[in-house]
């Protein structure tokens, strides 16, 4: 009878407590999305039958709100909101910025020192600092210096494109994530990963691994995204414990060796290591930075993005490039006519390529890598609080998330006609008056964007250059027909390997002829 007593008292209580919960929106009078009890709006992503970027564009295009600023939602018990309006998206992002400095996202402060302390999780003012400190890695001139290293691998890229031979049906994001391995591992640390070479390249073993989701990793990312309050409890962590090792090992050699040699590379290391040097000679002031996992985890993270968005950006270039042969070729005579038999792609001539810029441009606006964008708003304690006037008088509570669907922006038919189909010419000089840039955010938007969006373009670019310079792809029997989202990764991916047809090119006058028979 206790036992019975106990139970039906918990069950009341917690049937109270949803209804509170769950009214939230309801209370405050903004028009929501009808959650689940304990679910709240995120059944499809909790089930795994989305990701977690698609279950924010499901918001976003939600029927019912076609014409509202902003959706209530409720992850799972949570309430959260979504903006669908672009003057109030460049409100929380950029103007009012100060209300939006922080990041939804959180990992564990305490057992987790490579998620937790790196510059994309980083918390103000911790992050507006070490962003200042690390910008000058990202510079153009930075960039330029890195930039025969990035060639060197381009050419290796060629060289594995040969080895595979001509007719070969090739798993394409495997080819440009060794890529885009190499190239990190290169520019950022000074080392070789070996990945185009060696097929069980170490580093590419464990870039891959940090996108490849087990059950315990799949409820870890689950509470980053969505239930972050319970990132401590829950002890949950961005890298596995293999890949935690791995790096922290790697990146220690890398710094002792550095250290121990004095070579400058004007590179991610050395920045690292002028901040250590910094916070020796004022421990008072950065005593944090000393920690080696400190420094450790801004590798981690660079290593991490870098690896996956540059490779998944090719990746589907490529795919829309053998899907619209017409627009392959186009792109091989500008490449051409640029560096024709010349063996060096220079960094200032690929910088003016206008159609190989359109190109990765359209495939960022139809894939948006992250696809989503998120903020938390951090309220002051005196003074002025944010409040979503004109649009509502409701003022936000410290803490609450907020979310704008990238993806769903891109694919809106008021800022983009027919978006599904794949047009370079959307971003053409031409057609520059009849573009809302505003609706364009590939790298997020304010002053949290990605920090290394040029490096990200150029590693894109070099690896596309090097491919087809002297190959076409082509579709074949394996090749997927349309593009199913992968539910278990955090970024945007295919569920489906993408099979493409390498052919060697017999000589560039035969693209001319080919566009002259056109």
């Amino acid at each position: 009878m206790l036992l019975l007593f106990l139970l039906g008292s918990l069950t009341i209580v917690f049937y109270i407590w949803q209804r509170r919960t769950l009214s939230f929106w309801a209370r405050h009078g903004v028009k929501y999305i009808r959650p689940l009890p304990i679910l709240g709006c995120t059944r499809e992503f909790l089930t795994a039958r989305v990701p977690f970027f698609e279950q924010i564009q499901k918001f976003h295009e939600a029927p019912g709100f076609e014409k509202e600023p902003f959706v209530g939602v409720y992850m799972t018990h949570r309430p959260a909101l979504v903006i669908r309006d672009l003057d109030l998206i460049k409100t929380v992002m950029i103007k009012k910025f100060q209300y939006f400095n922080n990041r939804a996202l959180q990992t564990d402060p305490h057992n987790d020192a490579l998620g937790y302390n790196n510059l994309f999780f980083a918390r103000s003012p911790a992050w507006r600092e070490l962003r200042t400190k690390i910008s000058p890695v990202f510079t153009s001139g930075k960039i330029k210096q890195m930039y025969p290293l990035m060639v060197k691998i381009g050419k290796n890229l060629e060289d594995s494109a040969e080895r595979l031979g001509s007719g070969s049906e090739v798993q394409v994001k495997d080819l440009c994530a060794r890529f885009t391995t190499d190239l990190i591992a290169t520019i950022a640390f000074g080392v070789e990963a070996n990945a185009l070479r060696d097929a069980k390249s170490e580093f590419f073993y464990h870039n891959r691994a940090i996108f490849s989701l087990t059950l315990s990793r799949g409820i870890d990312f689950a509470i980053i995204f969505m239930i972050p309050a319970l990132a401590s409890l829950a002890r949950v962590k961005l890298f596995s414990r293999e890949t935690t090792k791995f790096i922290r090992s790697s990146i220690n050699f890398v710094l002792k060796e550095r250290e121990r040699t004095g070579e400058k590379r004007n590179d991610l290391i050395d920045i690292l290591l002028a901040l250590k040097r910094e916070a020796a000679a004022n421990p008072e002031k950065l005593s944090k930075v000393v920690d080696l996992d400190y420094l450790v985890a801004q590798a981690a993270i660079f290593q991490t993005a870098g690896f996956e968005t540059s490779s998944s950006t090719m990746t589907l270039t490529l795919y829309e490039l053998a899907k619209n042969e017409a627009l392959q070729d186009r792109l091989r005579q500008e490449i051409v006519d640029f560096f024709g038999d010349e063996d060096h792609i220079s960094y200032e001539r690929i910088q003016e390529m206008t159609y190989l810029s359109q190109v990765v441009n359209e495939t960022l606006r139809k894939y948006p890598i992250v696809g989503y964008v998120e903020r938390e708003c951090s309220q002051p304690a005196e003074g002025e609080r944010f409040n979503l006037e004109p649009f509502h008088n409701m003022e936000l509570p410290h803490g609450m998330s907020i979310y704008m669907s990238t993806l769903a922006v891109h694919r809106d038919p008021q800022y983009w006609p027919d978006p599904e189909k794949f047009d370079p010419e959307r971003f053409s000089s031409s057609n520059r008056e009849n573009l809302n840039m505003d609706a364009y955010m590939p790298f997020g938007v304010g002053p949290r964007n990605c920090i290394g969006m040029r490096l990200g373009l150029l590693q894109s670019k070099l690896g596309l250059v090097h491919i087809l310079r002297n190959h076409r792809i082509h579709m074949c029997d394996k090749t997927i027909r349309k593009i199913e989202w992968a539910a278990t990764s955090p970024v945007i991916a295919s569920k489906h390997d993408i099979v493409l047809r390498l052919e060697k090119v017999s000589g560039n006058n035969d693209i001319g002829q080919k566009l002259s028979m056109k």
